[in-house]
C-alpha cells in the first residue's frame, strides 16, 4: 500500500510537472522588466562595439575593417532578432507603459532586419559592409583629370555653377553604382526576410511603423500631406 501511494504521488508529480508546468512560468509583469533591463545592458554593450567597429570602417577602408565591422554588425542584429523574437512571450500581458513601449521599439529598433539563420545574418552584414566599401571607396576618373572620389565631387557640387561640370559630376558618381546592383538586390531580399521574421510584411513597413501608427496609417498620411 506504501509502495502504491508513493507511485501515485510521483505520478501525479509528474503529471503536475507536464500539465502545470506552463502555468507556473506564465510570464509576469516583473518578468517584462527584468528582460527589458537584461536586454538593454546586452544590446548597449553590443551596439557600443558595433559603432566603434563601424567609426574605424569609415575611417579606414579596407577588407579588414569592412570584414571586422560586418561582424560587429552581425552580433548586434542577431541578438535583436533573437530578443525581438523572445518579447513576443509577453504579448497581451497588462504592463507599465514604459515597459510595453520598450518591448515595442525592440522591434523597430533594427533599420537593416536580419533573418534568424547565421548564415544569412553573415551574408547580409557582409553585404552591408561591402556597399558601404564599394561608395567610400568610389572614385570618378574623367578622361585627363585626377580621378575624384565623393567627398572631391560633393565639393564640385556644391561650388560649382557651371551646368557641364555639374552633369559630369553627377553622371561620373553615378557610374560607380552599377556593380552594386546585384549586392544590393540580394541585400533587399534578405533585409525583407529579417523583417517577416518580426512580423512585419517587408522591410518599408518595419520602418513606416517607427512612426506611433501603423504602417498602412502612416502611408496614408504621407498621401494626405501630399
Amino acid at each position: 500500500m506504501r509502495e502504491r501511494f508513493a507511485l501515485s504521488l510521483a505520478a501525479l508529480g509528474l503529471a503536475a510537472a507536464v500539465t502545470g508546468g506552463a502555468a507556473t512560468t506564465k510570464p509576469t509583469a516583473a518578468d517584462a522588466q527584468a528582460f527589458i533591463l537584461r536586454v538593454e545592458t546586452r544590446l548597449r554593450e553590443l551596439g557600443n562595439r558595433q559603432q566603434r567597429a563601424a567609426w574605424v570602417q569609415a575611417t579606414y577602408i579596407t577588407d579588414d575593417t569592412e570584414g571586422i565591422a560586418a561582424e560587429a554588425n552581425k552580433d548586434l542584429i542577431a541578438a535583436t532578432v533573437e530578443y525581438a523574437v523572445e518579447a513576443a512571450k509577453f504579448d497581451g500581458l497588462v504592463l507599465p507603459e514604459d515597459v510595453a513601449r520598450k518591448l515595442k521599439l525592440l522591434k523597430l529598433s533594427l533599420p537593416l532586419p536580419a533573418p534568424r539563420d547565421p548564415r544569412l545574418q553573415t551574408e547580409l552584414t557582409e553585404l552591408a559592409a561591402s556597399l558601404e566599401g564599394l561608395y567610400g571607396k568610389g572614385k570618378y576618373c574623367p578622361p585627363g583629370k585626377d580621378c575624384q572620389d565623393i567627398a572631391a565631387l560633393s565639393r564640385v557640387m556644391a561650388e560649382s555653377r557651371d551646368p557641364g561640370e555639374l552633369l559630369e559630376a553627377w553622371r561620373g558618381w553615378h557610374a560607380i553604382a552599377p556593380p552594386m546592383r546585384p549586392r544590393y538586390q540580394r541585400f533587399v531580399e534578405l533585409a525583407n526576410e529579417g523583417a517577416r521574421t518580426l512580423g512585419f510584411s517587408d522591410m518599408g513597413a518595419l520602418w513606416r511603423s517607427n512612426y506611433d501608427m501603423p504602417p498602412e496609417a502612416f502611408a496614408a498620411e504621407v498621401e494626405r500631406l501630399w
